[in-house]
C-alpha cells in the first residue's frame, strides 16, 4: 500500500498544533480546513488546575483564523484567568 498523500501545509499545520498544545495543555487544539480557522476548547472544570470553577466569565471556545492569532487570543484568556484566581 502507498503512502497517504497529505495535503499542503498539513506538515506545518500539525506544527502548529503541536506547540500550541505545548504552550496551553489544558486546551484542545484544533483547526478546520473547510472554514481554515483555529479553535481551542475547553471544558470550564478545565480551566482551574484545583478543580474549583472560574466566574462566568471563563471564555472556553476562542476562536482565530492563524495559529499565531489563536495563541495571542489564549495568552489574553490565561492572564485574565490569572487575575481572577
Amino acid at each position: 500500500m502507498g503512502k497517504v498523500q497529505q495535503p499542503p501545509g498539513a506538515t506545518a499545520t500539525e506544527k502548529e498544533k503541536a506547540a500550541l498544545r505545548a504552550e496551553f495543555p489544558r486546551w484542545s487544539i484544533v483547526y478546520t480546513s473547510d472554514t481554515s480557522r483555529w479553535w481551542a476548547i475547553r471544558t470550564p472544570r478545565r480551566a482551574r488546575l484545583d478543580g474549583r470553577p472560574l466566574s462566568s466569565r471563563v471564555q472556553t471556545e476562542p476562536d482565530a483564523d492563524t495559529a499565531d492569532e489563536l495563541r495571542a487570543k489564549l495568552r489574553a484568556v490565561v492572564e485574565a484567568e490569572a487575575g481572577l484566581r
